[in-house]
């Protein structure tokens, strides 16, 4: 079991904006971080990441935690996965001693990281070093990538009698079976194996934190197939992964938009013409799950489309997939005849950039294609309003399904009226507009107060320890939150201070995220913690006086009732002690919570 000492200096190495930022477009807002939450569709942020306290929260689908929640949430990751993956990027070593089965799970997943890693740095070699690699390296300035951008793109070349790649993990102790796994490599009998890749460009896969996942190969003569990619495999997932994420994800959250185009030569030569917010589909259809890897980083997402007839029918179909992954989209168009890759040589960036800025929404072209399609009779224009229907059944948000109605009926001449038919209400995909960073509704006046003394409880440490002191303060609160208090003080205790981190790493998710919400709130409260802890101390110390005062009173009148005088004197006593040390308090002028 890895021990609490090296989980905590990983998580006091760890930057939770850093980790957080392979993932989200971050920007400074006051003393945190904000963004667009990666778990939900959100058209304006709610995302909040606090470097300070080590914790995001969002405060539209209220998720939150520290900063191994996320990463287990987001990659869907192990705690033991988390935190290794934080280890590795901050430099610290988990000793194997430390390495329980789960650990070891991780360290397997690590080993298949790290044998594409010497395969990726393996083909580089190959590049420079083959004889072949001089005609791989030819087509490259065919193509016009400079040696820079190769070698940025890491760039390689499989020769066609394979690149002793098997001797290579054989040298450093990694599993040729693994490779095996990966699809680097193929076995025709036992103990033969060969390599899969032969005489193919080779283009690494990353994922957005610089891990390769994957690769592709490019034929450099007419063979079939002309693009081969690695198979799916534990790391790698075509429907899901984008080529070229990892090298333009700080210029999506530059221009906060993104463009999508085909293959990975046109990736690359828009970056080299310092077009740096551009990714591939690895030459395969566009799916739901490649736009919401790209929704993490900016909703601004451009198809580049082909100019010919083939290309704007593949603008409309796209749309439905825009659709599906809770966005609407925009299109751009190319001349007839060009890709990104040659319309950016001939024209330079500025041109390029000309067409993006003028991408169109995809909505148009999907109307116009159902308008050719069906035809203008009354049975094409009944088909095509169904169709429409079928789509907004499926556009959570309301305003924008009001859009898409608005924009049907100005592009096709359709009745409002048709098309105005019940939509699905919003869903897990909704959208939501963020919320101010303050507590949600509170079902009474009382709750509202409850739930600012223990988010002041996580801002102001001090205030746990005058909490503390008060006789009885834990039942101050109602049932609802005194298993948060007790996480609270208990920190205190062990500790001397409240890491609101370590309590968030400690709690199960749910309870986690409600911390991290707690955390967060507690900055909008108060002009001064001091003075607001003491008008917190002093209310609820009143509120709950005048608790035991109306039960002392009742056990008073029920004495009298049963003529108990023993009951009646122990019970006036107690309730007249209560009395004397409200009075001896007249001195402080009773004062409310903030609201």
């Amino acid at each position: 079991m890895i021990k609490q000492e090296t989980i905590s200096q990983i998580r006091d190495r760890a930057s939770i904006v850093e980790v957080i930022s392979d993932y989200v477009t971050l920007k400074k807002a006051g003393r945190n971080h904000m963004g667009l939450c990666p778990f939900h569709s959100e058209k304006t942020p709610s995302f909040t990441v606090s470097e300070e306290k080590g914790i995001f929260h969002c405060f539209g689908c209220n998720t939150g935690g520290g900063v191994f929640q996320f990463l287990m949430q987001i990659d869907q990751l192990s705690f033991p996965e988390a935190l290794e993956r934080v280890a590795k990027r901050y430099g610290i070593v988990i000793e194997p001693s430390e390495r329980g089965p789960a650990s070891r799970q991780v360290s397997e997943r690590e080993s298949l990281y790290r044998i594409n890693e010497r395969a990726a740095a393996n083909f580089q070699n190959m590049l420079t070093s083959h004889p072949e690699g001089k005609s791989a390296l030819a087509y490259l300035k065919t193509r016009g990538v400079d040696d820079a951008t190769a070698r940025r793109f890491m760039i390689g070349y499989a020769p066609r009698g394979g690149s002793g790649l098997a001797d290579v993990l054989n040298n450093e102790r990694l599993s040729v079976q693994d490779a095996l796994r990966l699809g680097l490599m193929g076995q025709r009998d036992p103990g033969r194996v060969y390599e899969k890749f032969s005489a193919r460009l080779m283009f690494p896969i990353a994922d957005a934190a610089g891990k390769i996942v994957g690769f592709g190969g490019r034929v450099l003569d007419q063979g079939l197939p002309k693009y081969l990619n690695s198979s799916e495999t534990p790391l790698f997932h075509k429907g899901a992964t984008v080529y070229g994420l990892h090298q333009a994800k700080d210029g999506i959250r530059k221009t906060d938009r993104v463009v999508v185009v085909e293959g990975y030569l046109d990736v690359i030569a828009l970056a080299q013409h310092e077009i740096d917010y551009a990714v591939a589909t690895l030459g395969t259809a566009l799916t739901p799950n490649h736009l919401r890897a790209l929704a993490r980083y900016t909703k601004n997402i451009i198809a580049l489309f082909d100019g010919d007839d083939a290309g704007r029918k593949a603008a409309a179909r796209s749309f439905e997939i825009f659709i599906d992954a809770g966005l609407l989209g925009r299109g751009a168009f190319l001349p007839k005849g060009e890709d990104p890759d040659t319309f950016v040589r001939k024209h330079g960036k500025a041109a390029l950039e000309n067409i993006i800025g003028g991408a169109v929404p995809l909505a148009d072209y999907y109307f116009s294609w159902l308008d050719q399609r069906h035809g203008a009779t009354l049975e094409g224009k009944s088909q095509t309003a169904s169709e429409i229907c079928r789509l907004l059944a499926k556009v959570s948000n309301p305003f924008e399904a009001d859009l898409l109605v608005r924009r049907a009926v100005d592009a096709l001449g359709i009745r409002e009226e048709s098309l105005r038919r019940p939509v699905k209400s919003a869903g897990p995909r909704a959208s939501s507009e963020a919320r101010p960073l303050t507590a949600p509704a509170a079902r009474s006046d009382d709750e509202r107060k409850e739930r600012q003394l223990v988010s002041l409880m996580l801002r102001y440490p001090p205030f746990v320890r005058d909490f503390q002191s008060e006789p009885e303060s834990r039942h101050w609160l109602s049932e609802r939150w005194r298993e948060t208090v007790d996480l609270i003080t208990r920190e205190w205790q062990e500790h001397g201070s409240i890491d609101v981190e370590r309590i968030a790493q400690g709690s199960e998710p749910e309870k986690a995220s409600e911390i991290a919400a707690l955390s967060l709130e507690g900055e909008c409260f108060a002009e001064t913690e001091a003075k607001s802890a003491a008008d917190f101390l002093q209310y609820f110390r009143q509120k709950h006086e005048m608790k035991i005062r109306r039960k002392k009173g009742i056990e008073i009148r029920t004495a009298e009732e049963k003529k108990d005088e023993q009951a009646k004197r122990e019970r006036t006593l107690e309730w007249e002690d209560v009395k004397k040390r409200q009075q001896d308090r007249q001195k402080f002028a009773p004062k409310l919570p903030p609201r």
